[in-house]
C-alpha cells in the first residue's frame, strides 16, 4: 500500500509505544516493497527526531514549538502553514525555509520567530507529511542537456526534469501543454523528476476540457487489473449465507426515487418502503445497498475506493468510485434481492417520531421511478403546478399506468413528508430554494 507520512504518524498517539508489526497491519504492509518502505520511513523520522526507538517499539516526539498546516504559497516565493486549530495564527514562511514543501503540501512547522500585533510568526518547514501535487499540468521547454517541464501554476516554484516515456517523444512535446506525473521529489540539489503521461495540446484552449480537469485534480480515469480482477470475484447473486441475521423486507412495496436513467449516471443505492401500523401510525422504511458486506475492510477494493474518494460526473463522462461489476452487485435494481442497512422510523399521523431503529436487512425493488415521474403521479388530483417546478417536463398520466400499485403509497409518503416538513418549520427550520444546476 502507498502510505503518506501523515498517515503513518496518524498511529501514534498518548505518547504509547507502537510497535512495527502493528503498524503493518494498520498500513497494509503486505509485499516487501511496502514492508521496506515503511521500514525506510520509521528509519527516517527516527533520525529526525520525530520518533524515538525503545525496546523494538516506536513513540511520537512531541515537540512544543513545532506545529501542522497546509502550505498556501504565492507566485512570489513566500508562503504561509495554515494550521487547522480554531483561532491560531496562520506561520510566514520564507522560500529559503521550505525545504522543498510545494504548494498545498500539508508539512510540519517549527516556529522560528513568535508573531507580533502586526506580523504573523514565522518559521521553517521541520517536515513534510503529505504531498499535494503527484502530478502537474505544464509546459515543455528544451536545454542544452534535457527536457524540463515548468508548471502553470506560478504558486510551483520549480521545474520537473524530465525522463524518457516510451510511449510519448519529449522532442515532439516541447511548447505543448502536458501532464506530468512527479516521479519523484526533490532530493537535496537534485530537481524533482517526471515524465510526460499525456500532451494535451499547444494551449488550454486546444485542449479537451475533460482531460484539463482530469489531470489539474490527478483524477484515476482507470482502474488497474488487479482491482478490476478483485471485482470479478464478487457474487453476482445472494446467497443463503448472506440473508443470516438479517430482516427480511422483501414483501414491503419498495420504491427508489432517483433522477432519469442516464448511460453514465450513479446507480440507484437507496429506497423506501411503508407500513401500515396499528394505532393510526407508520413505519418509514430508508434502506441504502451495503456495499460493506461485499467490499472488506482494507481490501483492494477498500483501499482503492479511499484514494478516489468518491464517484466523479463530468457532463456525460463518469469517473466511479468502484468498479462497474461491484455497483452491479449492490445498486438496487428492481426484481433483484439486496442487501441494505436500513433505519426503521415510526411516526404518528402528524409526522411525530415515535422510535426508529437500525437493521441489517434485506429488501427488493418493485418499481424505479425518477422524479419527474414521481411527480406527474402526486399531481394527478391537483389543477395547478406544485411548489417545486420540475427541471424536465411531466409525463403524462397514461404513461404511468405501471406504477398504478404504488400510486396511493406515494400520496402517504407525500402526506406524511408535509407533516414533516410542518413539524421542522415549527422548531424554527428553514428551507433554501435553490435551482438544480443542469450540465448540458
Amino acid at each position: 500500500m502507498e502510505f503518506s507520512i501523515a498517515t503513518l504518524l496518524a498511529n501514534f498517539a498518548d505518547d504509547k509505544l507502537v510497535a512495527p508489526k502493528a503498524l503493518e497491519k494498520k498500513l497494509n504492509c503486505r509485499d516487501d516493497l511496502s514492508l521496506r518502505k515503511l521500514q525506510i520511513a520509521l528509519d527516517a523520522l527516527e533520525r529526525t527526531g520525530i520518533l524515538v526507538k525503545e525496546r523494538g517499539k516506536y513513540r511520537r516526539v512531541l515537540e512544543e514549538d513545532v506545529v501542522e498546516g497546509k502550505l498556501r504559497c504565492s507566485s512570489k516565493g513566500f508562503c504561509f502553514a495554515i494550521q487547522d486549530v480554531e483561532d491560531s495564527e496562520d506561520v510566514y514562511i520564507r522560500e529559503s525555509h521550505l525545504h522543498s514543501a510545494w504548494n498545498g503540501d500539508r508539512v510540519l512547522v517549527r516556529v522560528t520567530k513568535e508573531g507580533t500585533r502586526r506580523r504573523s510568526p514565522e518559521g521553517e518547514v521541520r517536515l513534510i507529511l503529505d504531498r499535494a501535487n503527484s502530478s502537474v499540468l505544464a509546459r515543455v521547454k528544451q536545454t542544452d542537456h534535457a527536457y524540463r517541464a515548468t508548471p502553470l501554476d506560478d504558486r510551483l516554484l520549480f521545474e520537473v526534469e524530465l525522463l524518457p516515456n516510451p510511449s510519448i517523444s519529449l522532442p515532439e512535446a516541447v511548447d505543448q501543454l502536458v501532464h506530468v506525473e512527479i516521479l519523484r521529489y526533490p532530493l537535496g540539489s537534485h530537481p524533482p523528476l517526471g515524465k510526460v503521461a499525456q500532451i494535451l495540446g499547444s494551449d488550454a484552449e486546444a485542449a479537451s476540457e475533460f482531460d484539463i480537469v482530469c489531470c489539474k485534480y490527478d483524477l484515476p480515469r482507470l482502474f488497474s487489473d488487479e482491482i478490476l480482477a478483485v471485482s470479478k470475484t464478487l457474487p453476482p447473486k445472494l446467497r443463503k449465507g448472506d440473508l443470516k441475521n438479517r430482516l427480511d423486507l422483501r414483501k414491503l412495496p419498495t420504491l427508489t426515487i432517483d433522477g432519469p436513467p442516464t448511460p453514465t449516471g450513479p446507480a440507484i443505492d437507496d429506497a423506501i418502503t411503508l407500513k401500515k401500523l396499528n394505532g393510526g401510525l407508520w413505519q418509514i422504511g430508508v434502506h441504502i445497498a451495503d456495499v460493506s458486506s461485499y467490499i472488506e475492510a482494507n481490501s483492494p477494493l477498500d483501499l482503492e475506493a479511499r484514494k478516489r474518494g468518491n464517484s466523479i460526473y463530468l457532463g456525460d463522462v463518469a469517473i466511479p468510485m468502484l468498479p462497474e461489476n461491484v455497483h452491479r452487485c449492490c445498486a438496487l435494481i428492481a426484481g433483484q434481492d439486496r442487501l441494505a442497512v436500513s433505519v426503521l422510523i415510526t411516526l404518528d399521523a402528524e409526522g411525530q417520531v415515535i422510535e426508529f431503529e437500525l437493521q441489517p436487512t434485506v429488501i427488493q425493488v418493485d418499481h424505479r421511478l425518477d422524479y419527474q415521474q414521481a411527480q406527474a403521479i402526486l399531481q394527478r388530483h391537483k389543477s395547478s403546478d406544485m411548489e417545486v417546478t420540475p427541471v424536465y417536463p411531466l409525463p403524462p398520466l397514461d404513461q404511468l399506468q405501471e406504477f398504478e400499485p404504488v400510486f396511493e403509497m406515494l400520496d402517504t409518503l407525500y402526506n406524511l413528508g408535509q407533516s414533516i416538513r410542518t413539524q421542522r418549520l415549527n422548531r424554527g427550520a428553514f428551507d433554501l430554494n435553490l435551482p438544480e444546476k443542469i450540465f448540458p
